[in-house]
């Protein structure tokens, strides 16, 4: 039971997280340079977590390097996961962006416990946590109140054509709704990427603590990683694009660099989220603590909609939300049941 709330709270955390890293982004402008922020704020926590736990810093990288090369990928993946979510998040709107990266989580989440992947307890597919994902896969659509098709803005109350919007639907909400377009596909390509890379660190992670006997170190580990796969992918902008390749408007000049907490808020929330799986990644299957993140993912969307948490617009919680709420919860206890 324990397992299970830390990772419905790791993926609650993760939604915090990634509204504190979009206001980030406005403050200094960039995504890159905000993936960087978070992991230094990260390591330096962390740092001061091992001195304090475990009262020395030794780092067996002997024993690591030992082990296949993807044993250090989880950092790439932490890299990947804030710069394309800060990215995506803007263009797709939040409804669809969290969509497209749930159903990237279940599947390969599902198809890393199929074939035991990565170290990872080897969970064969069934009928019931097929069906299982099905439901999630159908909750998470309703939850982020996802429609097929274009509405039609000539449609009339009670009329038969498109989805009927209000006089004053924003446009944003009508893209919402009607899903991705062809100029989105480049987005909904990188939210996949990032929802691959949401389950593929949960078990990088997990191998890596039990090679390191510490969640703290393998955390570390991981943030260490993807610091340096930012400062790479920094590099390769600036070497390619010029210094102000990284900024999102470099046009306007570069944004002021004044210290505000809330700029390493991102990394202290990002310690509890990885630290949080990477504890129960040998407890709980890769698919299981996949899909319990997305429960708390889910279930912190609708209280941050609730309540306009960070200056989002207050939504109300339906009983269409709440219905996949439970769709969700009903999906997850069907992949339990091996």
């Amino acid at each position: 039971m324990i397992a299970v709330l830390i990772g419905i709270i790791a993926g609650a955390v993760s939604t915090v997280q990634a509204s504190v890293n979009n206001r980030v982004r406005e403050i200094n402008g960039s995504p890159y340079t905000t993936a960087l922020l978070n992991f230094i704020a990260a390591g330096t926590v962390l740092v001061a977590i091992i001195l304090v736990m475990e009262h020395e810093l030794y780092l067996p990288v002997r024993a690591i390097a030992q082990h296949p090369f993807w044993i250090w990928c989880g950092g790439v993946c932490g890299a990947t996961i804030v710069t394309l979510n800060v990215i995506c998040l803007p263009k797709l709107g939040s409804a669809r962006n969290v969509m497209i990266i749930c159903f990237a989580q279940v599947m390969t989440g599902l198809v890393i416990d199929h074939f035991g992947l990565f170290y990872s307890t080897r969970v064969p597919m069934t009928v019931m946590r097929t069906a299982g994902a099905v439901l999630v896969l159908t909750g998470t659509l309703m939850v982020n109140g996802i429609r097929f098709g274009r509405p039609d803005s000539s449609a009339t109350p009670g009329g038969s054509h498109g989805v009927m919007r209000t006089d004053d639907a924003s446009a944003d909400e009508a893209d919402e709704v009607a899903g991705a377009s062809a100029g989105d596909a480049p987005y909904v390509i990188l939210a996949l990427i990032c929802g691959f890379a949401c389950s593929a660190q949960i078990a990088f992670n997990g191998a890596l603590r039990e090679v390191t006997e510490s969640a703290a170190k393998a955390t570390l580990i991981s943030m260490m990683g993807g610091f340096i796969t930012a400062l790479l992918v920094i590099a390769l902008i600036t070497i390619f694009k010029g210094k102000n390749g990284i900024y999102d408007d470099p046009v306007s000049g570069r944004p002021s660099y004044r210290f505000r907490l809330s700029m390493f808020l991102g990394g202290i929330l990002a310690v509890i989220v990885v630290g949080g799986n990477a504890i129960i990644a040998d407890t709980l299957s890769t698919g299981l603590v996949t899909i319990l993140n997305l429960i708390g993912m889910m279930g912190a969307g609708l209280a941050i909609d609730a309540a306009g948490f960070l200056g989002i617009e207050k939504k109300p919680v339906t009983a269409v939300k709440v219905t996949g709420m439970l769709l969700m919860t009903g999906g997850t206890a069907m992949i339990s049941l091996i």
